[in-house]
């Protein structure tokens, strides 16, 4: 752990000094807290699909990249964000969110797409929502061509497809006349795949030919008659009738059409947060849809259908078992959110991803080897940076050489063995603690036939204090060397905040560490004090992982919550498992 900004070295006796704790005084000071986070020397990037930076295959460089090359002038892409969920954004929007120079970006969009650009990057939101538009079109328009003409390389980020009532139209004409050089890239629409995921094909041999889209919200609307739209014509329609942005206006479009002839038991229904794990579906005569989707506490953002196929539920069998259709927020790093997100999904769970931690590498080099027998990890990040590090200073794998290796548990461990390193040591129990006592009386008896036993611990600055308290009662010598420090990215935790407000409460709240439960209670001590526990509504129920970070959230909070057994991600499972059984 760290005192002053320095390693902590133990030694017993005359063991081995702390010499190098000078180096580390030297170049590190107190992290700001009041500065813009972003994800400084993070070494590994999300993806938001299988593939490195470009696609497989895929020989060429984006217009950015060409631009490089030349003379530098701006440029601006209108990209589709797709709908829902980041894995249904395009390779090729993907390729140009790595290398942008300026974000700009709607409402609507999967938080994990913001995190896939350079950490370099502008990132400007502009919000636009129906309703709530926190900067007028025509700024916007100015926005990108003034970041244009700065000779930087723009993403214009757009919930669904850009030219499905996003009004790129309006930005790409815009964009012409002020002679930016402007494209624009494809994405998927809420209007066909949304609900497709509710099992709502929008056309159908037999039951319906074509299908139009439409906006309930238009610029002209009538006084107390709804949008400006020719329902005459559209209740004539035999097809599939699609409306985005129409929840305000639901009762009076439904009136409408039924007064210009469409049949009051026509199928209709109306699908709320599409393609996410949150997605909630009702189905209803039209003449019952606006009352039943009221009932139900149906809010935009949704899309309404209205035609024979909104009949239809083309939906998989649902999976069974005691963690299907529980809703699980997922709260920490990246790789911890990833990691219990694909768990989960096979257990049939609805998952909401709440990655706010960012891993932020220590810029000191490492410490030299060769005076410490045992290496101890005790998270997979901290093998990605260790590993990461060694590349940065050209070392390879040969300078391992002779050394044992413990590590905390077996997602560590995974992660060691994907780079060909095999643990030698994991303790029964995955904690701190335990790792300390079994691995410093394995020490002990090795220590017997062999002299020098020593630790070197490679983990985060702020970690667990009882590894170098067991290693202290033992009298044996290591040194805590911090690779990288977590912190919470204020931008990142605002999102995750918004998505868990309103009537949707999870069932739980998983934290992966308790650097998590710290950033994530830490939006409440405005109206709590810092020494103030604070009591919230009984749901969700949090889970933890681990013993310290359990410790961490009975400080933060009266509320009862639940601990994994094992600290790992199958501990959580079975933590969930059991309590939904005993629920049950």
């Amino acid at each position: 752990m760290l005192r002053n900004g320095a390693p902590r070295a133990g030694r017993a006796g005359g063991g081995l000094q702390s010499g190098r704790r000078s180096l580390v005084q030297a170049g590190r000071g107190t992290a700001e807290t009041g500065c813009p986070i972003r994800r400084a020397g993070v070494p590994f990037k999300r993806r938001a699909f299988q593939g490195g930076g470009k696609a497989a295959g895929h020989k060429g460089r984006t217009s950015f990249e060409r631009r490089d090359a030349g003379v530098k002038t701006g440029s601006v892409v209108l990209a589709g964000a797709g709908c829902g969920d980041a894995s249904l954004l395009t390779e090729e929007v993907h390729r140009y969110l790595e290398t942008c120079e300026t974000l700009v970006y709607d409402d609507l969009i999967d938080g994990k797409l913001i995190g896939l650009v350079p950490e370099s990057c502008e990132k400007i939101y502009v919000g636009k929502r129906c309703g709530r538009h926190s900067m007028k079109q025509e700024e916007i328009n100015r926005l990108l061509i003034e970041k244009a003409r700065e000779g930087r390389r723009v993403v214009r980020l757009k919930g669904g497809d850009p030219y499905v009532f996003g009004r790129g139209g309006e930005e790409f004409l815009a964009l012409s006349e002020a002679g930016i050089p402007c494209s624009c890239l494809p994405g998927i629409t809420s209007a066909i795949a949304v609900p497709a995921a509710a099992g709502i094909p929008v056309t159908h041999r037999n039951l319906s030919r074509s299908v139009t889209i439409v906006t309930g919200t238009t610029a002209r609307e009538g006084r107390g008659r709804g949008p400006d739209l020719d329902f005459a014509t559209l209740a004539r329609l035999d097809g599939t009738l699609v409306i985005l942005m129409g929840m305000h206006h639901l009762e009076t479009i439904a009136a409408r059409l039924m007064e210009e002839g469409k049949a009051p038991d026509t199928p209709a229904a109306v699908i709320m947060e599409g393609a996410t794990s949150r997605q909630r579906c009702i189905r209803a005569p039209l003449r019952e849809l606006a009352v039943r989707a009221k009932e139900a506490g149906m809010k935009a953002p949704a899309v309404i259908v209205i035609g024979k196929t909104a009949g239809l539920a083309l939906l998989p069998e649902e999976k069974k078992g005691p963690l299907a259709g529980v809703r699980v927020d997922i709260a920490g790093s990246r790789s911890f959110v990833e990691h219990l997100s694909k768990r989960l999904l096979w257990e049939g769970a609805r998952i909401r991803e709440l990655e706010f931690l960012e891993i932020r590498p220590l810029p000191e080099p490492l410490p030299d080897f060769p005076p410490w027998n045992w290496l101890v990890f005790t998270s997979p990040n901290g093998v990605r940076v260790f590993l990461e590090k060694m590349k940065e200073e050209r070392r390879d794998l040969r300078a391992l050489a002779g050394k044992k290796i413990a590590a905390i548990g077996p997602g560590t461990g995974n992660a060691l063995e994907g780079a060909g390193l095999y643990p030698d040591y994991m303790p029964e129990r995955y904690d701190a603690a335990c790792l300390g006592e079994g691995l410093c009386r394995r020490m002990r008896e090795e220590g017997k036939e062999k002299e020098g036993n020593a630790a070197l611990f490679l983990r985060a600055a702020a970690a667990s204090p009882a590894l170098p308290e067991a290693f202290e009662r033992w009298g044996i010598p290591f040194l805590d060397w911090p690779l990288y420090e977590t912190g919470a990215d204020p931008e990142a935790l605002e999102r995750a905040a918004k998505q868990t407000e309103g009537s949707d409460a999870a069932d739980y709240l998983v934290f992966g560490s308790a650097s998590a439960v710290r950033a994530w209670f830490s939006r409440e001590e405005e109206d709590a004090g810092p020494e103030e526990k604070r009591t919230f509504s009984k749901k969700p129920v949090y889970v933890c992982m681990g013993q310290s970070c359990g410790a961490q959230l009975q400080a933060m909070t009266q509320n009862p919550f639940l601990v994994a057994e094992e600290s790992s991600v199958d501990g959580i499972l079975e933590c969930l498992r059991k309590e939904e059984e005993k629920e049950s």
